[in-house]
């Protein structure tokens, strides 16, 4: 189909990155049986395996390693390189070790060199902090989905009834097997089943209906003037006199024209250019985030139990001497759910393991809290206490804050 046709936004089910997953079925099983018979802290210890191990993902038809457990200081010898076992060495020390937790928080150690011991370039013994491999591929997948856009294609429509004989025919591709029965007052085209006698409204192309499916299409102009000058949403609405839906709908509207234009013009642009140095400054912007919460969950009795205004980040990085924008993205998610969150924790068993073997690690609730175990450390009270917490955060709207530092990962991955 022509690159002229109408887009939508990329959803999940699009899977613009794929990612495999790190660990296997037999571990899941494993993790299911040990879970209720080892303490948390021997549970984390036989599980720490995808601390160094790189999470592969397919970016674009290429293969790619995800692996940021390694030293990040440019001045220790140990800088930028994966994990290594000396078996050549007595002891079969290794690269890096595991010290002690800060913050909640496990951190690798540099080891000295065991080969060229006081020779060149010295470790200095660096403390870095961990980070889930796992969950920064998801928030990689998160950003790339939502800077994306589809073409509709055959997939999107069902031209043909049940049981038709010519099921697998399309107007793109066979249109001897369709009438054409004019176009609607949309300006999408029909086209008619000659077996079945389906009807189908086709897309128009782009330069055929610039405002396709817009009932208020004479207010984007004034609304994009008040995105640009900070309007708030309520004043906004009052001045266009539209409702808070109307608005909202016409502001994906534009997003997705506007990533239209920067995939037309900017990325097959830059695809084709080079660049010998390039000086990144990457930046956060903090604004607050007012804390909705659902429908029946009002009154008096929820006051005070969850912060009413969020600190919510966006990351931007730019170019220094350009000033040119590569990238902005919020730190939120607004797809997730809490309830897929038990469902992960349940079962991965996150709740046990340490933070870089998490899937949700990004997120400010990165698992759900499970009742102790009868080898858990953690009491009733502690577990009630936290569990209070996760549930007082689902009367409030979905999503869940990121943590800015994986948002900031995946965006320079990305650029």
């Amino acid at each position: 189909m022509s690159k002229r046709n109408l887009k939508r936004l990329s959803t999940f089910d699009d899977k613009v990155v794929q990612i495999e997953t790190p660990i296997h079925e037999d571990e899941i099983h494993n993790r299911q049986n040990d879970y209720s018979l080892l303490p948390p802290q021997q549970f984390a210890k036989k599980y720490r395996s995808l601390l160094f191990q790189p999470v592969k993902i397919t970016y674009k038809g290429k293969p790619f390693e995800i692996n940021t457990n390694h030293c990040l200081d440019p001045y220790c010898k140990w800088f930028g390189l994966p994990q290594r076992k000396f078996d050549d060495v007595k002891g079969k020390p290794h690269r890096y070790f595991i010290g002690s937790p800060k913050d909640g928080k496990q951190r690798i150690n540099c080891n000295d060199d065991p080969i060229n011991h006081g020779k060149g370039q010295l470790t200095l013994n660096c403390s870095t902090p961990t980070a889930s491999n796992w969950s920064l591929a998801e928030e990689i997948l998160r950003l790339e989905t939502l800077n994306r856009t589809q073409s509709f294609n055959n997939k999107d429509y069902e031209f043909h009834k049940e049981n038709c004989s010519i099921s697998i025919a399309s107007p793109f591709h066979h249109p001897r097997e369709f009438y054409r029965r004019g176009k609607s007052s949309s300006n999408s085209e029909k086209w008619q089943c000659k077996e079945c006698k389906k009807i189908t409204n086709v897309l128009p192309m782009r330069n055929q209906s610039f405002v396709y499916h817009q009932k208020r299409n004479d207010i984007l102009h004034d609304l994009a003037k008040a995105l640009i000058n900070r309007t708030p949403v309520k004043r906004t609405c009052e001045m266009l006199k539209i409702g808070s839906s109307t608005y909202y709908n016409k502001l994906e509207w534009l997003y997705r024209r506007c990533l239209e234009f920067l995939e037309r013009y900017e990325t097959e642009a830059f695809s084709t250019k080079t660049f010998e140095t390039m000086w990144l400054n990457t930046d956060k912007l903090v604004y607050n985030l007012n804390n909705v919460r659902k429908k029946g969950h009002g009154g008096k009795r929820y006051d005070n139990v969850e912060e009413r205004i969020l600190q919510t980040h966006i990351v931007v990085t730019s170019d220094v001497q350009t000033r040119y924008v590569l990238r902005s993205d919020v730190a939120y998610d607004w797809n997730i759910t809490l309830e897929q969150l038990e469902q992960d924790t349940v079962y991965y068993k996150d709740d046990h393991i340490n933070n870089f073997s998490r899937k949700n690690e990004r997120y400010r609730f990165p698992f759900a809290p499970q009742p102790p175990t009868l080898a858990d450390t953690q009491s009733t009270l502690e577990y009630n206490d936290e569990r209070a917490k996760f549930e007082k955060r689902k009367m409030y709207i979905d999503g869940l804050h990121v943590n800015s530092s994986y948002t900031t990962y995946a965006q320079l991955w990305l650029i």
